[in-house]
């Protein structure tokens, strides 16, 4: 029997089942079950609360807020500035143990520790290089980050791979966890610059990672797009590859690689009392020189390593590279490194947090607002 894919849809979430089985169904959610009217400038940060309320990190606005997206209504908690209670340039949310969060205060150089209602209760100075990375915290409280390899020295690991590692923070005691592919610098990196550049290789394909609500270290390998799972204490586990062809880097791709590095990255010098600061826009011709001055690969990578998410029941989801106009394609894996099925989302669409029951969204307008959605995943 010949056997043809199909589309059911559904309001709020649609079902795509693909068939034959040998492909996994795909769930298209196409309407959100709710869009909060607050207005945001670049949200960095998102963690869903045990209640179902959310922490959301704002870079640009400087604040994170409690948002209760069934009330409609938004608390701020963390306000700009580099007081006990401030924060400026809040950047990545972190489950931390019990119901308590890491908030990474990057242009204070330090984690903000807050509790279950969002509340600041202590700051932890980033004596360590890489902590402000902190991607996840196991049962025993420790954190897992990558060490940048211009602060390994002469023990830097060779063509910028980069190690994990985990911090226990009661004993101060730091242990190489596992390594993977970092971001590729360009070969000259270390001459001057005579032109404007940006120091790492546009849509180089690298290694990305996350650590599960259990305490699983979760690697997705940039060759052969396959997901490897590392328990604490046990052997690592495998999955199968998923690799698929790529497209090519066009020129539109260069120019908006270039915009969103300017417009994430911080610059020294910049902020107040001579810290961290935002970067300072670019006009059209400052934006095509800079493109002009850096390297990008040849094609695509398989999957967006910023787009790398650990969801309940230790599954993962992987964005693959979004392309304009069209809808935004996650995978979802098991703790097997197989891919269970897809998610499709509507175009300008960025998962930022997925919980049990929803999925929560970044949408933003042409002029760059940024709104807060929430779709429904089906049973």
């Amino acid at each position: 029997m010949l056997c043809v894919p199909f589309h059911v849809a559904f309001a709020g979430a649609a079902l795509a089942v693909l068939v034959p089985s040998a492909q996994a169904q795909v769930v298209r959610l196409t309407t959100p079950s709710a869009t909060l009217t607050e207005e945001f400038s670049a949200i960095r940060g998102v963690r869903e609360l045990p209640d179902g309320r959310l922490l959301v990190s704002d870079y640009i606005d400087q604040r994170v807020v409690l948002v209760d997206l069934d009330r409609g209504t938004v608390v701020v908690r963390v306000t700009k500035g580099s007081g006990p209670r401030e924060a400026r340039l809040p950047t990545r949310l972190v489950r931390a143990l019990g119901d308590s969060t890491f908030l990474v205060d990057l242009g204070n150089n330090r984690l903000i520790v807050l509790d279950g209602l969002g509340r600041v209760v202590r700051t932890i100075p980033a004596q360590h290089q890489g902590v402000l990375g902190v991607r996840g915290v196991d049962a025993g409280g420790a954190l897992y980050y990558a060490v940048p390899g211009w602060a390994e020295g002469e023990a830097a690991l060779p063509n910028d791979s980069v190690r994990i590692v985990k911090w226990n923070p009661r004993t101060d005691a730091l242990t190489t966890v596992a390594a993977v592919q970092g971001e590729h610098m360009r070969s000259d990196i270390r001459q001057p610059a005579m032109t404007p550049r940006i120091p790492i290789i546009g849509y180089a394909a690298l290694d990305s990672w996350v650590v599960t609500e259990g305490g699983v270290l979760k690697i997705v390998r940039e060759g052969g797009y396959r997901v490897e799972s590392r328990a604490p204490g046990a052997a690592a586990v495998i999955g199968p590859s998923h690799a698929y062809p790529t497209r090519a880097v066009t020129p539109a791709d260069r120019l908006a690689f270039v915009q969103r590095f300017n417009d994430t990255s911080p610059t020294s010098g910049k902020g107040e009392n001579g810290g961290m600061g935002h970067s300072a826009a670019l006009n059209r011709e400052e934006l095509a020189a800079m493109t002009r001055g850096t390297e990008f690969a040849e094609r695509h990578p398989m999957f967006d390593s910023g787009a790398v998410l650990a969801a309940p029941g230790g599954r993962l989801w992987v964005g693959r590279p979004a392309e304009e106009g069209k809808p935004v394609l996650y995978d979802v894996f098991d703790d097997a490194g197989r891919r269970v099925h897809g998610v499709e989302l509507p175009p300008g669409r960025r998962v930022v947090a997925v919980g049990r029951r929803s999925v929560h969204a970044v949408a933003e307008t042409d002029t760059g607002i940024q709104h807060l959605e929430r779709y429904t995943l089906p049973r």
